[in-house]
């Protein structure tokens, strides 16, 4: 049987409420706009709320343009205990006593966790090791080597004492990195650098890009967070090394048949610059990528996106 072709195109910016998967938010949206084809951006624990990126129809063609993104996030860190899972949601593997850690301390350790750093992956993310998700082998019991991948901390704010567990303070942070980088695992690092132990909790991504919680692109609740269109969600991307291009239709034929746009006096650019080609009636046909002497296409849409 042919598969039914998509209907809804667009995209869904949510705030992923805790208890719930990012999967189940994908389902519950492919129900609630009857659309089959539906992605995510990034993948948010079960037990952390935020910013969730969700695209239907032809645009999850789109996803991969929204995977460099700088996010934000803001959590909280608990010392003196570790966890199976370096989050709240695992049972206790290690405590110790930090009672007499100060925040000037751990705002001074923060420092040495901040600019480009190599991570371990944890045993709980959905990274694959030969062909298996880790978080699968842990499951069972599991653990395998894991190798360190750079990340970048942009920012990384250590607040003030929440509260204290067992006389060991719970400080809260705000981190802005690149994408690929876990908090939980910033947590137990900080908590390492420390002479200590440590694990994350109340984790909450506050920001995609300029998809923020509360500001002027809400996030909002799973039932009735708006579609957005794939032209108004990709020109939020100005300033990650997008650019938009106006073309005429009889250009736009030929964008749609994967041309090279130098052949087609665009000729400006920069290497590694994304250009996002639009019709005369602005609806998206294509995204290309600049090499070194050309324009040539990422993505062609099989039809218009508004």
């Amino acid at each position: 049987m042919a598969r039914k072709p998509a209907t809804m195109h667009g995209f869904v910016v949510v705030d992923k409420p805790a208890g719930i998967t990012s999967h189940d938010v994908v389902s519950r949206l492919r129900r609630r706009f009857s659309e089959r084809r539906v992605g995510h951006s990034g993948t948010l624990d079960p037990d952390a709320t935020g910013v969730l990126i969700v695209a239907l129809g032809n645009a999850t063609r789109l996803l991969q343009f929204l995977g460099d993104l700088p996010k934000s996030y803001s959590g909280e860190v608990v010392f003196g205990t570790a966890t199976s899972t370096l989050d709240a949601s695992g049972e206790v593997t290690a405590t110790c006593d930090m009672s007499a850690l100060s925040v000037e301390r751990v705002r001074e350790a923060a420092k040495a966790l901040t600019g480009e750093i190599l991570q371990v992956p944890p045993m709980v993310s959905a990274i694959k090791v030969g062909g298996r998700r880790l978080h699968e082998i842990a499951r069972e019991g599991g653990e395998v080597e894991r190798a360190p991948r750079p990340v970048t901390i942009h920012r990384f704010v250590v607040g003030d004492v929440v509260e204290r567990v067992d006389e060991n303070p719970v400080v809260a942070i705000d981190v802005t990195c690149s994408s690929g980088t876990y908090i939980r695992t910033l947590a137990a690092d900080l908590g390492e650098l420390l002479g200590g132990v440590a694990h994350l909790r109340n984790l909450r991504r506050r920001a995609i890009g300029d998809f923020i919680v509360g500001d002027v692109h809400d996030a909002t609740s799973i039932d009735t967070a708006p579609l957005q269109s794939a032209v108004a969600v990709m020109a939020h991307l100005d300033g990650v090394n997008i650019t938009m291009a106006l073309v005429d239709d009889a250009t736009a034929a030929k964008v749609r048949n994967g041309r090279s746009l130098e052949t087609l006096g665009v000729a400006d650019g920069r290497d590694g610059e994304r250009r996002i080609v639009l019709n005369e009636r602005h609806e998206l046909i294509a995204v290309y990528s600049r090499t070194s002497s050309d324009w040539r296409p990422e993505v062609v849409m099989p039809e218009p996106l508004a």
